[in-house]
């Protein structure tokens, strides 16, 4: 998931915000990306750290962050993202900080902003402003500002810029640790550290998730998609794809309408 931002698009190109139902694999971009639970529970994992979300909860992570969510079944969540430049006034107190614990209970107010933003689909850029400062408010209130981890956290985080940027290519472990600047073994080390998914799992799932995505939003064959999203073979896709979405890419397709 990467969001780009332009001087010369509108507000609206600057912010992401949408209801989400389906688990995202590890990313990492320059936004700030703030979660709330809407129905159900939501595991966030932020850095290297996991937390339990439930309803009426809502988790933070902060720029270059890398973090995840999965989603327990039925579970609904508000997410919204913008640069920091969105903060001007608090951008120089935020920059290189991470909030600890990331997680806090929302207010009142920023449950009532949100539901009229979705009732007025998402359009409304001053109210996803005004809650953008009453979630960093409720943040400031409950959480300490602390400096960003780095040393170890900083080689995962740069693979995992790597690895998302450039899932759709030919890209192995070998050329990852070449970009990071460690050995192949080092690096294989600290992906899989702390109970962290490996190489192989980070870069399958995100291109399963792209390839989702293709699948419910274009019509195209299963073999184009499986080679858009950085699969090599349909057989090699197809087996992964069942295996982290428990059905077939067809399947999918189907109950789409773009069969």
């Amino acid at each position: 998931m990467k969001y780009q931002v332009s001087p010369e698009k509108g507000i609206s190109d600057f912010f992401f915000s949408n209801i989400i139902t389906d688990s995202s694999p590890s990313h990492v971009h320059s936004h700030m990306e703030f979660i709330y639970v809407i129905k159900g529970a939501v595991t966030v994992t932020i850095s290297d750290k996991t937390y339990s979300l439930s309803e009426g909860e809502a988790a933070i992570s902060m720029p270059y962050e890398v973090h995840s969510y999965e989603y327990e079944k039925d579970s609904r969540a508000f997410v919204l993202a913008c640069p920091p430049e969105y903060l001007s006034e608090y951008r120089r107190m935020l920059s290189g900080k991470v909030f600890v614990p990331p997680t806090v209970k929302y207010s009142d107010v920023n449950r009532i902003l949100i539901e009229n933003i979705i009732d007025e689909n998402f359009e409304d850029d001053l109210k996803k402003k005004a809650l953008l400062y009453c979630t960093v408010s409720d943040f400031l209130n409950s959480s300490e500002l602390a400096d960003s981890p780095v040393f170890e956290y900083d080689v995962y985080r740069k693979a995992i810029v790597y690895i998302s940027e450039n899932f759709k290519e030919n890209i192995t472990l070998e050329k990852t640790a070449l970009y990071v600047g460690v050995t192949p073994f080092h690096l294989s080390r600290v992906l899989n550290s702390n109970g962290k998914r490996g190489f192989s799992e980070i870069l399958n799932s995100l291109r399963v998730y792209e390839a989702r995505k293709l699948l419910e939003n274009k019509n195209l064959p299963i073999s184009e998609i499986a080679m858009e999203a950085g699969f090599g073979s349909i057989r090699n896709f197809n087996r992964i794809f069942q295996k982290h979405y428990g059905c077939k890419p067809c399947e999918i397709k189907n109950s789409s309408g773009n069969a």
